[in-house]
């Protein structure tokens, strides 16, 4: 086999105060390529006008990265990601004619990895649009670490922003 100058593609994804950034990216000899990005500033002109840094904001940031990807490398016809959005684990399956899906590893730089973060968010969508990014369900919002059990319908939950309206509704009644 040949595999000199074979990419070894991640998906960097790195939050700011206001903002989220997606990007999948390879290393050269004189520095690293993007081959694809998607920002959550981004969201608006998709109908998500509030919340960009939550993690129902990440969520639709990463199927943002995942389909401009997959359009720009012609396999967005072959990998149509998931159709309606359960919250379930799933990965990406392989057809059996054509090109195999693309693969990417999670770059979370210097953000550290906690059960539930919104870096997961991203990941998820990413995988939800079509990518294959190695992952399990131990680290999506609704794992129970010590009953070792995912609860489908709290990520559901976390994906469409429903803590954020119950926070809301929670500050109504305070006032």
């Amino acid at each position: 086999k040949n595999k000199y100058n074979t990419p070894k593609y991640r998906m960097v994804v790195r939050f700011t105060n206001k903002d989220i950034v997606c990007q999948i990216a390879y290393s050269k000899i004189n520095g690293d390529h993007i081959l694809a990005a998607a920002y959550a500033h981004e969201l608006p002109k998709y109908g998500v006008k509030v919340g960009l840094p939550n993690y129902a904001a990440a969520y639709c940031t990463g199927l943002l990265l995942a389909r401009r990807v997959l359009k720009q490398l012609k396999l967005d016809t072959l990998y149509k990601g998931t159709e309606e959005v359960t919250g379930d684990f799933e990965l990406v399956e392989e057809n059996d004619e054509g090109p195999a899906p693309f693969r990417a590893f999670l770059d979370l730089g210097l953000k550290r990895t906690t059960t539930g973060g919104k870096i997961f968010g991203c990941l998820k969508g990413a995988v939800d649009g079509g990518l294959a990014v190695p992952h399990s369900e131990t680290r999506f919002p609704g794992y129970d670490t010590e009953g070792d059990n995912f609860d489908v319908e709290t990520h559901k939950k976390y994906i469409f922003g429903g803590h954020v309206g119950d926070y809301m509704r929670m500050l109504a009644e305070n006032d």
